[in-house]
Parts: structure tokens; sequence; C-alpha cells
């Protein structure tokens, strides 16, 4: 993961350094021409759609480094936990038979019509079955999903064994991921909470709403963690009908990029892009949608908000 950060940094540093030539560009050849602005304008024309596309690439990078910022974070996290625990220590119990299905959220990757990437929110059905076996972790996406579950459902399994106090030692854990279309989804680490939800309602014969999300990485000690991409989220869970959206702590308010155009002078326009702060609910409700903003710090008050919502 870190060499993709690393990339993805460098195209954002270059595609920042571009901008800012072509609007240095722009400013010189007003300067230079300031009585013959009719000469210039193939001119200005070519650099001002130089300088609309990479803003866009702009956002469409600052929306990547945050989105991998995220996983590596949470990646480092569990190499160091499993580093130093083996599931060889839990204690073994009798099979457990159980299925759940919860809906989760993620964030696809798509290619935009003048063919810059720009990101999505998808929702996605996870099917949870236990039956008895010998401890194996079988996933399976249909159709194929550009996602790794394996590190997060693992977590997942981890953390509902110590939460229900039953081993899954003589179970096999069958996760099934559906989706409407194949898609690229960039953050499959954000699926660790909803899946440990599931992995306990499976275990306890609990039903989970259809109009409840959950987003969220799930750390071995049972708390969730940060995600990226919670905006264009919470935008898929609200068209999909949801009601309530549980978010991790202190992610209620979500970072967007605004693109704003200046003209400091006839003929010149300057497209820059600056962070904005929104509230998930206010913006949604403005969007037309009504649907609760929860967050959560841990497993157990994420699955609480989940039965209260039955």
């Amino acid at each position: 993961m870190e060499p993709t950060g690393k990339s993805s940094s460098e195209k954002l540093k270059v595609a920042l350094m571009l901008s800012i030539l072509v609007n240095a560009t722009l400013i010189s050849v007003l300067i230079l021409n300031p009585q013959r602005p009719e000469v210039p304008s193939s001119q200005y024309a070519a650099l001002l759609s130089q300088n609309q596309n990479l803003t866009r690439t702009v956002n469409s990078l600052k929306q990547e480094f945050t989105i991998l910022q995220s996983q590596l974070s949470y990646y480092r996290s569990q190499a160091e936990y499993y580093s130093r625990l083996s599931r060889s220590n839990n204690t073994a119990g009798s099979a457990k038979a159980g299925l759940s299905e919860i809906n989760i959220v993620a964030v696809n990757q798509a290619i935009g019509s003048l063919g810059e990437v720009a990101y999505e929110g998808v929702t996605m059905t996870a099917h949870v079955e236990l039956r008895e076996g010998i401890g194996r972790l079988l996933i399976n996406t249909r159709p194929k999903i550009g996602m790794d579950l394996q590190t997060s459902a693992n977590t997942a399994i981890l953390v509902a064994e110590n939460l229900t106090g039953r081993s899954l030692r003589n179970t096999d854990v069958i996760l099934t991921v559906t989706a409407e279309r194949e898609i690229e989804v960039v953050d499959g680490p954000s699926a660790g909470a909803s899946i440990t939800v599931a992995l306990v309602a499976a275990i306890r014969n609990q039903t989970i709403a259809p109009t409840v999300f959950i987003t969220g990485t799930i750390n071995p000690d049972g708390t969730v963690g940060k995600i990226g991409g919670v905006l264009e989220k919470a935008l898929a869970v609200a068209r999909f009908g949801g009601k309530r959206f549980i978010v991790p702590i202190g992610q209620t308010i979500a970072v967007t990029y605004r693109a704003e155009e200046s003209h400091p002078a006839p003929g010149l326009t300057i497209i820059t892009t600056r962070p904005e702060s929104v509230n998930l609910q206010e913006y949604l409700k403005k969007e037309g949608y009504n649907i609760e903003i929860l967050e959560a710090s841990n497993i157990t008050e994420a699955y609480g908000i989940v039965l209260s919502s039955r």
C-alpha cells in the first residue's frame, strides 16, 4: 500500500505544479499583451482548457490521496497487531450455524467523460453464512469487485468472537458480497465495521434492518476507524433509500473541494480549488433526502444502533 500512497502524492504534487504554471502563463500573456488582447485569444482558450483539466485532475488526486492515507493507516495497525497475535490462542468451541445480511457502501473509481478519474459512492450487499467447519474464511464477490476483504474479515471474526464470547474455531465463515454491476472499489477496509455487525447478528440469530448502513474500518480492539469518501458514501446511501447512516466518530463533517473561477482581467479566467467542510445531514437535507447520520466509536455502539433500527 505504501508505494501506491507515494505515487498518488507525487501525482498530486505534479498536477499542482502544472496548474500553477498554467495560471502563471495566463497572467504573463495578459501582461505582455495589454493593448492587444485579441491577438492571443487562441492561446487564452488553450490555456484555459488546460487549466480546467488540471483542476479536475487535482480534485481527483486529492480524493484518491485521502482514501489511500486512510487505507495505509489501517493496514499498518493490522500488521502491528497480527505480528503479536495468533488466532490459534482462541479456545475451541462448538460449531455455530447462522445467516445474516447487511447493506454496505464503498467508493467506486470511475472514468469521466473527459477521461478524468472520478469517485462515486456505491451500495452493495454482504451475506454472511456460518457453517460447521474448521475455522476457514471463504470470500466470494459477485460480480467481480475490486475489493480486498481478507484482512478486514479476519479482524471482524476476532472482534465478533470477543463481543459474543463464542469461538468460531470449528465454524467456517462464508462471506459473499454482491453488487448490481462490476465495479472497482478503492476502499475495501471501510466495510470492516459492517462485516463485524453482520457476523455478530449471524451468531446471535438477529436480523439487520435493510435501511441502516455502516461505514468504518474495524480494529482488533473493536473500535471503528475513520475512512475516506464519506460524502460520496452518504449520497449513495441516501439515493438507495437508507434512513440511518452510521459513521466513525468525527466524520459527520466531511471535506469537499469546490472549484472557483476568478476574472482578474478581461479575457482571463483562473480556476482554483479550496477545501470546504460540510455537515453530512444538512447537506443531504438540502439535496432532498431525509436520513439520520449517527456516529459510533466502537462496534458495540454501532450494533446497538442497528438493533434500535429494526
